[in-house]
């Protein structure tokens, strides 16, 4: 039948097609609305710090760290443990000082600053914590340590002024890895730390695994350990400056998000969602697929993305992701950005491909995202218009 016999003949019809066609616009309106709100359009600028990069093994990016003024604390270059300044005004590396002596440690990547966190500033001077891996006093294993230092800005200088933590047990140089060695800070006095397993073979025993795979509470006198059963935590961030997160490598597969609680086991390594990496590696876990009897994490990855660290975005600047948090990654050279709702649960997700290993991240004091990279480039990432 044509269809203006039916508009004639039929006035049921055409109120049905009406309504029909009313629906169909209104649906489109809205998934269109909705996409243009969560939608992420970044501008990005780059520069090359390559001087900051460790090498020995691979490549490893700086840490990072943000200045009130703006001015940047790289840690790593060729001796791992070389610490650089970099202005956006001279937009120029200069080196401070540096935290690892040449006889503690290997010509490898691995041995290099994990992570510098300024605990108090003015403008003569800052209160730094510094992490890093480092060989044991007999040179024949692996330790993480976190120094406490005094940058003086005007001479560009660096000065330790006490060591807070050194981790226990020292693990053989053959398994090295893992460190984490991640800070946020909660007062001029006070950090949570990161200490990863070391890739130590009897990390499943509690007896012996000390203080590896655990999240810490360090001020100048006092180690407080806050959580155990971590493998790899690379990220850590105090979100609305109450609930502690840590992102972390899992086995091929199965990286995590945490809400941390103090005195929780997460798991490792007894369960993960990840799959062992075969029988030569130094550990394999017990349970794979499943959190059981342990605390489950508030999201996970499979396969692997390879988490780095987690910053906050400000609540205002960023449109729909005002307050989101932002999780750098490796494997999948992209920048994840998280909103979590009241419950903590993460409600919407956007990955924004960088095509570069990012190492480190922070935000600055303009509100952008600054970015680190194995790749040797300092990144800024800021929302277009």
């Amino acid at each position: 039948m044509p269809w203006r016999n039916i508009f004639q003949s039929s006035p049921n019809s055409i109120k049905f097609l009406t309504i029909t066609l009313a629906l169909f616009l209104v649906n489109n309106w809205f998934i269109s609305a909705v996409a243009a709100e969560d939608s992420l359009n970044l501008s990005m600028s780059s520069n090359a710090v390559a001087a900051a990069v460790t090498t020995g093994g691979g490549s490893r990016g700086p840490a990072l760290e943000v200045m009130r003024d703006g001015t940047l604390l790289l840690g790593g270059g060729l001796a791992g443990g070389e610490v650089f300044t970099w202005s956006s005004e001279t937009q120029k590396l200069t080196r401070v000082g540096s935290v690892i002596p040449v006889s503690r440690r290997l010509i490898d990547s691995r041995f290099a600053i994990t992570d510098i966190a300024v605990l108090s500033e003015n403008s003569t001077q800052a209160q730094l914590v510094i992490s890093y891996p480092r060989l044991g006093a007999n040179k024949r294993c692996v330790e993480v340590v976190v120094d406490q230092y005094l940058f003086n800005k005007t001479l560009q200088t660096l000065k330790r002024n006490a060591t807070w933590f050194i981790s226990k047990p020292c693990v053989p140089i053959s398994a090295v890895q893992h460190a984490s060695g991640r800070f946020e800070v909660i007062d001029k006095g006070s950090v949570y730390v990161t200490v990863g397993d070391l890739g130590f073979s009897a990390i499943n025993s509690r007896s012996k695994r000390g203080d590896l795979g655990s999240i810490f509470k360090l001020t100048a006198k006092k180690t407080e350990r806050v959580s155990q059963g971590h493998r790899n935590a690379q990220g850590i961030l105090l979100f609305n400056g109450k609930d502690l997160l840590a992102a972390e490598h899992g086995p091929r597969g199965g990286d995590e998000l945490n809400l941390i609680k103090q005195g929780g086991d997460y798991g490792w390594p007894f369960v993960t969602y990840g799959e062992p990496y075969g029988s030569g590696d130094y550990v394999k876990p017990t349970k794979t697929g499943t959190h059981q009897d342990y605390i489950p994490p508030l999201k996970y990855w499979v396969p692997s993305i390879a988490p780095t660290e987690l910053v906050q975005l400000p609540t205002s600047g960023w449109g729909f992701w005002n307050g989101a948090v932002v999780l750098g990654t490796l494997k999948d050279n992209s920048l994840v950005f998280m909103k979590l709702d009241n419950q903590l649960q993460v409600t919407d997700t956007k990955v924004i491909k960088v095509n570069q290993r990012i190492r480190d991240l922070e935000v600055n004091s303009s509100g952008s995202l600054i970015a680190t990279t194995d790749e040797g480039n300092l990144i800024r990432f800021a929302i277009r218009d």
